[in-house]
């Protein structure tokens, strides 16, 4: 069974809940996933991590090349994404929605994080004028979830 596999099986016991929090793990990965609430179709997630020692010594080219095919695949979300900042020090590169969602209230936006010390990671983000940006829930159909979690391993895999 894939990580996307058992973690969409956790799911499926989680009906109904609220304040979900699932662990699932296959060989040195893991996936953390937490939501506000899960229904029959679609979870409102605060975090999804995928965590794994594989990334602990890979080098800045490597990371940014991962990061580029992540977000090739990554094209199901409510906006494209795409890799906005390289922290050469740190070797990790952040990608957001590129262009984001915007109305009168501000804008929201996914935040992708690919680092070597060894985790790809989730949010969604708002942002109103003259005010600092706060983690908000992302709701996302039980599919697209799954398919999240293998293009993570997939970008693990890729390194």
């Amino acid at each position: 069974m894939t990580l996307a596999q058992k973690l969409l099986a956790g799911l499926q016991t989680s009906l109904g809940q609220t304040s979900v929090a699932l662990t699932v793990d296959e060989g040195a990965r893991e996936v953390n996933c937490k939501a506000l609430q899960c229904e029959q179709l679609a979870v409102t997630v605060t975090d999804l991590t995928l965590e794994t020692s594989e990334l602990a010594g890979i080098d800045l080219p490597r990371i940014q090349a991962a990061s580029q095919a992540l977000c090739s695949r990554v094209n199901y979300l409510l906006e494209p994404i795409s890799p906005i900042e390289t922290d050469a020090q740190g070797c990790t590169v952040q990608m957001r929605s590129n262009p984001p969602q915007q109305d009168d209230n501000g804008c929201r936006y996914y935040e992708l994080l690919l680092r070597r010390g060894g985790s790809v990671a989730l949010h969604r983000y708002e942002k109103q004028p003259g005010k600092a940006r706060v983690r908000v829930p992302a709701v996302l159909t039980h599919e697209v979830l799954g398919r999240l979690v293998d293009d993570f391993s997939q970008a693990v895999d890729g390194i």
